[in-house]
């Protein structure tokens, strides 16, 4: 379904909704297109797919990337997305959101939009199929434990040795699971973020690794009876999320211009203080 902004929701996303899209294994790099004249990066020059409109591909919204409905303007990327459209000329008014999967996102077919916005890490593999905005966020993978079980206490990696731990299948937080504790732990995949915190709540595993700041939100918004104990150590490179495009889109050198001016004057430093609340964690060693 295709909304724009005035019939923006407030319901929440139930907790099953967290589904960890945003990372995989290899090495985060900016794309930032072709050389663009600053001229041509006005809302009226840019080859959207509709004249006069940015049409923005989201899945599943849920904190603290949108809160409510992705048109609301409220949660990080919501809030990033109208601030890129307002760099480029476009009133909210003329963002419209497209909802899709993941797997439209990453894929090298052609999109339903013009720019997606949903918690993308950049990656030397996926940018063989799609192009990057400049990077708007470098995360980490954080560690969830439920507040009455065995690893509660956890302050160190040696703390978690003998736990199952639950990761999201082919993405960053396996490869970072993996990297920390070797075979210290049992790594146990789910396909979504949310299947294993219910896992977690349930007693089924002993701890959770997923994005951080999704993690915050995870154990303070939808599963209040878990805490995050630590980060892991970065595996390679350090994880950046990124604005997904077509490959060789003519409208990539432009999103990467409006992500860079953001960046410069202070705008996405903003945004992270109100939306995300990661930087006080330790990183577990």
């Amino acid at each position: 379904m295709r909304t724009s902004r005035p019939v923006a929701l407030a319901a929440l996303v139930p907790a099953v909704a967290l589904a960890l899209t945003a990372c995989s294994s290899d090495t985060a790099s900016d794309d930032a297109g072709e050389s663009t004249s600053a001229a041509a990066c006005t809302a009226e020059d840019l080859p959207t797919l509709t004249d006069g409109t940015l049409t923005v591909g989201a899945s599943d919204p849920f904190e603290p990337w949108y809160v409510g409905e992705p048109t609301s303007g409220e949660g990080f990327e919501s809030a990033l997305i109208y601030a890129v459209a307002d760099e480029l000329g476009y009133a909210a008014d003329d963002v419209v959101w497209e909802s899709v999967t993941f797997e439209q996102i990453v894929s090298p077919a052609i999109k339903p939009f013009d720019v997606a916005a949903y918690q993308t890490t950049i990656t030397e593999e996926r940018r063989s199929a799609v192009d990057f905005s400049s990077p708007y966020l470098t995360t980490h993978q954080g560690v969830i434990v439920a507040d009455d079980g065995d690893f509660a206490s956890a302050s160190a990696l040696a703390d978690l040795e003998g736990a199952r731990v639950g990761v999201t299948a082919s993405q960053t937080s396996l490869d970072a699971a993996e990297s920390a504790w070797g075979d210290a732990v049992e790594v146990v995949p789910f396909s979504a973020a949310g299947d294993g915190m219910t896992a977690l709540t349930s007693g089924t595993i002993d701890a959770m690794v997923m994005d951080v700041d999704q993690g915050v939100a995870a154990s303070t918004v939808y599963f209040p009876d878990t805490s995050i104990v630590g980060t892991l150590p970065d595996v390679g490179e350090p994880e950046q999320l990124g604005l997904v495009l077509d490959k060789d889109s003519g409208l990539t050198a432009c999103v990467s211009e409006a992500v860079d001016t953001l960046d410069e004057n202070g705008t996405l430093d903003a945004l992270r203080d109100e939306w995300l609340d990661s930087d006080e964690i330790p990183e577990l060693s």
